[in-house]
């Protein structure tokens, strides 16, 4: 039987946070290929708040001690919204060029080792912000920044061959979606937006491909 692990690597949207279910978009995704064909295993390595600095130092050690020798071991990613989030008063978290260049880093490891897949990040939260994530900071978020990074991301992942999904353009042009930003915890979207989020990756031809349609 087929053995079949997936770690899915990034931040808050890989967590699933604001959720009122606790099953984020991955939980959702991996509920509609649930199969007693294969045994599926998959793994949230999301953290509230990461940066692509801090996920380009983490990623190989998390991921290694999940996959076994043996089994069919794979790696989906998304991040960057965090590198976008401008503290205010002070300065963007990760430059754009620091954050194509982590990026670049992080999918050509990985898929160096793993078949990978990689989740463009979502639309910003313009609605909530400013937000004030803990005691003592402030962060803003413009969709300009976040549209900005997508189209590097784009590029990134056609250059290195990394399958890449633009989940931002289609998010945007969803009122349902774009309404979901509201409600949550006034940062991520509710789980009405994880599943309009899953909706999307699950009709992905790259995802699909995984499980041999």
């Amino acid at each position: 039987m087929r053995d079949l692990r997936i770690c899915f690597v990034g931040d808050s949207y890989i967590n699933g946070s604001g959720d009122e279910q606790c099953l984020g978009w991955i939980g959702r995704l991996c509920e509609k290929r649930f199969t007693r064909q294969f045994r599926l295993t998959f793994y949230d390595l999301g953290i509230r708040g990461a940066t692509t600095d801090e996920i380009r130092d983490r990623w190989r050690r998390e991921c290694t001690a999940r996959f076994p020798d043996g089994a069919d071991n794979r790696v989906v990613l998304q991040f960057g919204i965090n590198d976008v989030a401008e503290i205010v008063g002070s300065s963007r978290r990760v430059e754009e060029e620091d954050s194509v260049r982590n990026a670049e880093a992080i999918a050509a490891e990985v898929s160096g080792l793993y078949p990978t897949l990689w989740v463009g990040l979502p639309p910003a939260n313009v609605a909530c912000s400013p937000m004030r994530p803990s005691e003592g900071m402030e962060i803003d978020f413009s969709q300009d920044t976040a549209t900005a990074l997508n189209r590097r991301y784009i590029a990134s992942a056609a250059k290195l061959g990394v399958p890449y999904l633009d989940i931002q353009t289609p998010l945007l042009a969803n009122p349902d979606y774009m309404h979901s930003l509201t409600f949550g915890d006034q940062m991520h979207c509710d789980g009405s937006g994880y599943g309009i989020m899953a909706d999307l990756i699950d009709h992905w031809e790259a995802w699909s491909a995984w499980f041999g349609e």
